[in-house]
């Protein structure tokens, strides 16, 4: 902060009065400058008790009230007040200017204010705009005039939460913030308890902060306007809930809030709701035939691209629609979730986080912006659950015994198969050799055999002796728990694995990638661009130089992968990406496909492996890779 507010405070004395151009002399400024260094002052100094007073064509002269702290204010500011010297320092200055003074500035004035010239402001004043930008809000340039931020208030609040409030920046003394925030605590708390309201902890700290800002913008006269039915969003409980909220706080802090304040406050509640503790018979909690639609619509492209048969799971289809109600609300205002689980919701549930990703292309398309990614990771929760679910219905596996013995040693194996894995296993088939011929291997997972097969089999064949022994036992409950390697060897190919895709931009990669794939085998026309709109409605890379990119709908018969490391990073759609996954999942039925995930989501999310395969390029390190992390 500039140190020019305790100069003009050293000059001035109470009763005696500087005009605006000794001041601009004496400080080496415009007259213009003084005044708005005066109205800045003006607004700190309130709580010190103290302020400057302007008269015309006397100029400016001190007003001490009684126990005036005009010394700590001093002190505060010099130990505080430097001018910003960095390039961070410079774009939270310009950042904190913009969305708290409204009038025109002239970039001159700025750097004057910053002691900087045009040159050097160019670069933070972008970066500040381009942060700006992100929340609606537009820099207004007018010629003569100089520039200001533009925009609606409920967006300026949204900012001043994020990069001031968050960052314990927006007061002077950032324990004042502490403590004014902590009052507004011990109003909320109590009355949520009253009023059976129920926040997590993180949406509590928002909810308080968004009331917090809203007292300060109050009280500079920057009051919200809010849309006529933002009011329908609570219920009649909840509405008593605020109205007494901030009938309290306006007598603690003596502030006026109006109908429109009221309608704010409501919408930052009705966003922050916690899951699954929506009151049933709350009169306004309606799941709308809208969401329902839109929930159907992310239920059906997740069962098509991912083989998961979500539509008709009843508790999930609700457990979306009760989630999207809030999530509605914080779509349509840009209000934050604040997702602290985010990144290990991302490590533990990675395939179900793919998933999200792909149902959440319906709400990108609806809303017209992109889903957040905390976001996101809430949908890959009630995903994750849901599959839980399903897999306890349907883990069971069948398989089929192949003994040349005779029928009786043929049935002793299927009954002692039965005691041993009964938990693992629905139906079990027996046959011999000549039975394979006319066998429908669609029955099962796995062929037990104990005699050699010579003829291809379509399914995973584990040899075993004619009678069970212990030594067998690992082995077989290995196979039938989900074999890491058949997995890994049943996706992955060498054939598939390239070291030479050439590409600068995301796009030629990509186009590349196809062009190899297509020498290989056929792929479906539209597939490259099927593979562009699908990075276009959600990205694809999630950091740690990794990008899973695949088509937009299910394009080819079978499952298939392929793997690209590039010689360079690329820049994909936020991260830079040398190891390019290009999936592509089959019309067939995979039952594999979330094991095959589970196993890439470890190689994703691992530094040192993925380094490791950039390093050496090879196909034989990326299996070994998959196959070395623990379950």
């Amino acid at each position: 902060m500039n140190t020019k507010l305790t100069e003009i405070l050293n000059m001035l004395t109470p009763g005696c009065y500087v005009t605006a151009q000794e001041l601009a002399k004496r400080l080496e400024v415009s007259t213009k400058t003084v005044g708005i260094r005066v109205k800045e002052l003006n607004e700190r100094a309130s709580a010190f008790g103290f302020s400057v007073e302007a008269k015309p064509r006397y100029g400016y002269a001190l007003i001490l009230n009684e126990n005036s702290r005009m010394e700590d204010f001093i002190s505060q500011e010099e130990q505080k007040g430097k001018i910003p010297s960095g390039a961070k320092e410079r774009v939270n200055y310009l950042l904190a200017y913009l969305v708290n003074y409204h009038d025109y500035i002239r970039l001159d004035d700025l750097c004057e204010f910053l002691y900087i010239s045009r040159a050097t402001l160019t670069g933070p004043l972008k970066e500040a705009e381009e942060i700006l930008n992100r929340y609606g809000i537009r820099l207004d340039r007018r010629p003569n005039y100089g520039i200001r931020a533009a925009g609606d208030e409920f967006d300026f609040r949204r900012c001043i939460g994020d990069y001031f409030v968050k960052r314990n920046m927006l007061e002077e003394n950032g324990e004042q913030q502490k403590k004014e925030l902590e009052a507004i605590g011990a109003v909320i708390f109590p009355m949520l308890k009253k009023y059976d309201i129920h926040l997590s902890e993180t949406a509590f700290e928002i909810f308080a902060i968004q009331i917090y800002i809203a007292a300060k913008r109050i009280r500079r006269g920057r009051l919200v306007r809010m849309p006529e039915n933002s009011g329908s969003v609570l219920g009649d409980r909840e509405w008593e809930f605020v109205k007494e909220l901030l009938g309290e706080l306006g007598r603690n802090f003596k502030i006026q809030y109006n109908q429109d304040e009221a309608a704010y406050t409501a919408v930052w509640l009705a966003g922050k709701r916690m899951i699954g503790n929506v009151e049933q018979d709350e009169v306004n909690f309606v799941i709308s035939e809208e969401i329902d639609s839109l929930v159907s619509q992310m239920l059906k492209l997740v069962d098509r691209d991912f083989k998961m048969e979500f539509s008709r799971h009843f508790d999930v289809r609700m457990l979306l629609n009760q989630h999207m109600v809030p999530f509605d609300i914080r779509m349509r205002y840009n209000i934050p979730v604040g997702n602290l689980l985010y990144m290990d919701i991302l490590k533990r549930y990675f395939f179900e986080y793919i998933m999200a990703v792909s149902a959440c292309t319906v709400l990108a398309e609806w809303y017209e912006k992109p889903v957040p990614e905390e976001e996101i990771s809430y949908f890959a929760l009630i995903f994750a659950l849901a599959k839980e679910q399903k897999k306890k219905k349907d883990e069971k596996k069948n398989i089929l015994i192949v003994c040349s013995t005779g029928r009786g040693s043929s049935r002793l194996l299927k009954l002692r198969y039965g005691q041993e894995f009964g938990k693992y296993l629905n139906r079990i088939y027996i046959c011999d050799l000549p039975g394979l011929e006319s066998f429908d291997f669609d029955k099962v997972e796995y062929v037990f055999t104990t005699v050699p097969i010579q003829r291809h089999i379509p399914k995973p064949i584990i040899e075993i002796g004619i009678f069970l022994e212990s030594e067998d036992i690992p082995t077989i409950r290995t196979a039938l728990e989900g074999g890491r390697k058949g997995v890994l060897m049943k996706y992955y190919k060498r054939d598939y694995f390239f070291t030479d895709i050439q590409g600068e931009t995301r796009t030629e990669v990509i186009k590349n990638l196809c062009q190899k794939i297509s020498r290989k085998k056929s792929l479906p026309k539209g597939f490259y661009e099927a593979v562009l709109k699908r990075e276009d409605m959600a990205q694809t890379d999630f950091g740690n130089l990794i990008a899973i990119p695949h088509p937009c709908e299910v394009m080819t018969e079978e499952t298939f992968v392929c793997v690209a490391v590039l010689k360079d990073p690329v820049l994909w759609s936020r991260h830079p990406v040398q190891v390019v996954l290009l999936v592509s999942i089959g019309k067939n039925e995979e039952k594999g496909i979330s094991d095959f995930y589970k196993y890439t989501s470890k190689l994703a999310l691992s530094q040192k492996a993925v380094q490791e395969l950039i390093l050496k390029k090879d196909f034989d390190v990326l299996i070994r890779l998959l196959q070395e992390f623990p379950e």
